[in-house]
């Protein structure tokens, strides 16, 4: 008679970045039961559905369980050994027809915690392919760059200091509780809020300001904001004389937008576009929380650089209460790009070189171009973790078309997606549960800490982590050498050195370990991280590269205003993208009580926009775009700006990016129009334009 062992383990979910802390129940080392963490400082118990359905993740039964080769229309299992011959054969094969540039690898979310990013790169880099791409191309990246070019870096909002908060283009309420339970926590405290959303998000709903913007205009919104905190006298003289540059053009641009012209152009009242500046500009300190919406449009660095300097000039810099300055933990450089120097540049180094230099990578939104046209050379083999481009990437049936005249492609995933679907060949990847990983907390927090998570579960059948697929597949390739650590803990102990920490010294202090002080106003003593060592107003560099040094607007590519005939045809605002707390991206749509709360997707519709096109609520109705068309449900509310229309995306029922564009995108990072766009909506089975 078997007897049953029971034990509890205290963890912390990795779903996402909250880290939420979890007590996870355990019947013969299977999970039976999830639950918050009460103890756990940040989360204390909170924790979301996807994290109640964590051992549904784990013991799903249609996860991927060993590698499988396509054979025919089936596919064949085959042992680990055999996939790493067959990888390792093909990537050869390439390299030797096409050259070392043939390869692509291409990693999204692949775990939040885990950073498997420097030990794929020292991969690509050993190999000598400079096609790196990761999910920055579409996420985060530009709003390092618009903080970076404009003073050294990207700060974080100190929300629980903070006596006023902007929160723009954010909806933390679906994609980070934490952050939102931080901010309401500072409302309660007597600190104002704005939201600034064209959505009724349920953290607008608590706001004292909700400020409702077309899409894509925001750089527009916060040059209003500028000419009147400057024209009313309200912005940090001391702060500006000394540490900024270029303050006095800034002044010239800014004559070109009175609030009577903004209004036009966001269609914001004047009114409301006057108040959220005036309290911005008289309440301090201030922060603002800016979400990823920001980064989806032809403006957006541009955009970025408006709200960054909205911050500079009012003084909010790297003091308690505004926006922080924190740098993550000096690890040792484990990707060998110092060592390495490679003859070829990435795709889109070319077209967006700037993004190249801050991410040191390819522009993944330029990559079904480069595999369909050949240019600028031929892409011909493709490894893919953590990542379901079919579904997340703009123009899907393009990309769709580019990954099927790949020659080898390899999938690595939890589940058989509709990427993995098109490969030829899909390997089974661990869940965060089933690995150790290493996580710096100032990369989203204000304090400096470094926190081990030790793996609690034993891998599920035949599952790898990613570190040991491309060790392993590094020493198939001959590349041993290169990758000789035994395990993840000596490669770890190996990126810890320069601090002076050891995983064994982390395995100790379960709650982490805190490096660096914390100290405010730092550019007093070491300066801005920018080539003037000031706030770049007026940025040299970005003139350099041919474009404005200044933070000017320009109408998102694709609008009413830029392309009115288009407009004609297709006559709403298509924003997509929106958070839902059940799911991240295109995942977890396959877990039984996350499928339950949201079931199926939709298409937010006002319900005046919809009393024109003679549409019903739950109504099935066909949205088309330039790039194509997805038939979907109507869904009335009140909660999203009349003439604007929203569809989440991450569906394979409805496709969101088969309406989205690759081509019209942000000239600076290469980020894609996502969230604003144009579109039409009719009654399905009715073949005419609304």
């Amino acid at each position: 008679m078997r007897l049953c062992t029971t034990e509890q383990v205290n963890t912390a979910c990795r779903l996402c970045f909250a880290k939420c802390g979890i007590i996870l129940h355990l019947e013969n080392g299977k999970i039976v039961k999830v639950e918050g963490d009460s103890d756990d400082s940040k989360s204390q118990g909170y924790l979301c559905p996807k994290g109640k359905a964590i051992a549904e993740l784990v013991n799903a039964p249609d996860r991927l369980k060993y590698p499988l080769k396509r054979d025919g229309n089936t596919w064949k299992r085959i042992s680990w050994d055999e996939a790493l011959d067959i990888i390792a054969r093909n990537l050869k094969k390439i390299k030797e027809s096409y050259g070392d540039q043939a390869v692509l690898i291409h990693m999204g979310q692949a775990g939040v915690a885990q950073d498997i990013r420097p030990f794929i790169q020292r991969f690509c880099n050993v190999f000598r392919t400079p096609n790196f791409s990761s999910a920055g191309s579409q996420c985060h990246v530009a709003r390092v760059m618009g903080n970076t070019l404009t003073y050294g870096c990207l700060p974080i909002p100190d929300h629980g200091n903070a006596k006023c908060i902007i929160v723009w283009g954010h909806n933390p309420a679906a994609s980070s509780p934490l952050a939102m339970r931080s901010i309401l926590k500072a409302r309660v405290k007597g600190a104002k809020l704005i939201v600034i959303d064209p959505r009724v998000t349920p953290l607008a709903r608590k706001a004292d300001m909700h400020i409702q913007i077309r899409p894509g205009t925001d750089g527009a919104l916060a040059l209003g904001m500028l000419n009147l905190i400057i024209s009313d006298d309200l912005w940090d003289k001391e702060f500006v004389k000394e540490w900024t540059i270029g303050f006095d053009k800034l002044g010239e641009l800014i004559q070109e937008y009175p609030i009577e012209r903004v209004e036009k152009i966001t269609w914001i009242p004047a009114t409301l576009v006057r108040k959220v500046g005036q309290l911005y500009g008289t309440i301090k300190p201030a922060c603002i929380s800016l979400g990823n919406a920001l980064e989806h449009h032809t403006n957006a660095i541009q955009s970025i650089r408006a709200i960054s300097i909205l911050q500079a000039i009012t003084g909010n810099l790297d003091i308690p209460g505004g926006s922080i300055f924190n740098q993550g933990a000096p690890l040792a450089d484990i990707s060998l790009s110092r060592e390495t120097h490679l003859s070829v540049n990435p795709v889109g180094a070319v077209e967006h070189t700037l993004f190249q230099e801050f991410a040191h990578q390819a522009q993944a939104n330029l990559l079904s171009e480069a595999i369909l046209s050949s240019k600028p050379y031929p892409v011909k083999g493709m490894i893919i973790t953590g990542a379901n481009p079919v579904l997340t990437w703009p123009n899907a049936e393009k990309t769709r078309k580019a990954l099927k005249q790949l020659e080898f492609l390899v999938v690595m995933d939890l589940f058989m997606t509709e990427t993995a679907k098109m490969a030829h060949m899909v390997l089974p990847a661990t869940t965060f549960l089933e690995r150790t990983e290493l996580f710096d907390h100032r990369r989203n927090a204000l304090d400096g800490q470094l926190e081990l998570y030790k793996k609690v579960l034993s891998e599920t059948e035949e599952c790898w982590s990613d570190w040991k697929f491309w060790t392993e597949l590094a020493k198939k390739m001959g590349y041993r050498e290169f990758f000789p650590w035994n395990n993840i803990e000596e490669a770890f102990d190996f990126q810890l050195k320069p601090l002076g920490i050891s995983v064994e010294q982390l395995k100790k202090e379960p709650s982490g370990i805190i490096y660096g002080d914390k100290k405010y106003k730092k550019y007093e003593r070491e300066g801005f991280k920018t080539p003037s060592g000031k706030v770049e107003i007026y940025s040299e560099k970005l003139k350099k590269f041919g474009y404005d040094p200044l933070p000017v607007y320009k109408e998102p590519d694709e609008s009413p205003v830029s392309k009115p005939d288009l407009a004609k045809e297709y006559p709403l605002v298509l924003t997509t993208g929106g958070r839902i707390l059940e799911y991240i991206h295109s995942r977890f749509r396959n877990l039984t009580s996350l499928h339950q709360r949201v079931p199926e997707p939709w298409i937010e519709i006002h319900t005046e926009t919809a009393k024109e096109l003679g549409v019903k609520d739950g109504e099935e109705v066909i949205v088309e775009s330039l790039r194509g068309g997805i038939g979907t449900k109507a869904k009335f509310t009140e909660s999203i700006l009349p003439g604007v229309v929203q569809i989440c995306h991450g569906w394979s029922k409805a496709n969101a990016n088969i309406l989205t564009d690759d081509e019209a995108c942000d000239p600076i990072s290469g980020f894609p129009p996502l969230r604003s766009l144009l579109c039409r909506v009719r009654k399905k089975g009715i073949d005419k334009s609304c």
